[in-house]
């Protein structure tokens, strides 16, 4: 389907912060994190600060907690270190950039990674349709983003999804899916 990020992020407008080296530049004293368990939580904890060095502590608060931060900060440009990760709608809604690390203190944790539907043993004989719908199924970054921006704004799952297919080039994504279901159907 596509690769993941995920990493250390500040806002576009922070210039000069573009690595994990700046960030005791960044006029910040904090890294919002999520919530604790997550692998790089525990790894800028353990890894990145003492590796770098870094000024900044690392706040724990729930994703929502963490958004709610963003958006705050957004609108008045303020600086803000966060944990990002994509596909996340945050990405299409604010300018930001991962920060590089040189010294390498993540290993593979902010590697991307490669997105795969996983689908249950016996499915394609049980449920065709609906075996046949998840295999058509490619969404792209962007369009991952643009549609959870849908579900945000709309706060109803299916009426922002009967929203999102209203555009022409999201008719135009899902008429394979709906093919290979009729398909599958018609077998």
């Amino acid at each position: 389907m596509g690769k993941t990020r995920y990493g250390i992020a500040v806002p576009g407008y922070m210039r000069g912060v573009r690595c994990i080296t700046d960030l005791d530049h960044s006029e910040t004293g904090r890294i919002t994190g999520i919530q604790p368990g997550a692998v790089l939580m525990e790894r800028i904890e353990t890894d990145i600060i003492p590796r770098y060095h870094l000024h900044p502590s690392l706040v724990e608060a729930s994703t929502l907690a963490m958004l709610a931060e963003l958006d705050q900060a957004y609108r008045v440009q303020e600086s803000i270190v966060f944990l990002a990760w994509s596909p996340h709608w945050m990405n299409q809604e604010y300018d930001s950039n991962y920060l590089s690390g040189p010294k390498n203190a993540t290993g593979s944790v902010d590697a991307a990674q490669t997105i795969h539907s996983v689908i249950q043993e016996g499915l394609a004989g049980e449920e065709p349709a609906a075996y046949a719908l998840i295999k058509a199924m490619r969404l792209d970054e962007d369009q991952v983003r643009s549609l959870e921006i849908s579900i945000n704004n709309a706060g109803d799952p299916q009426t922002s999804v009967r929203r999102w297919l209203k555009e022409k080039k999201n008719r135009e994504l899902v008429r394979p899916w709906v093919e290979a279901v009729k398909n599958a159907q018609e077998a």
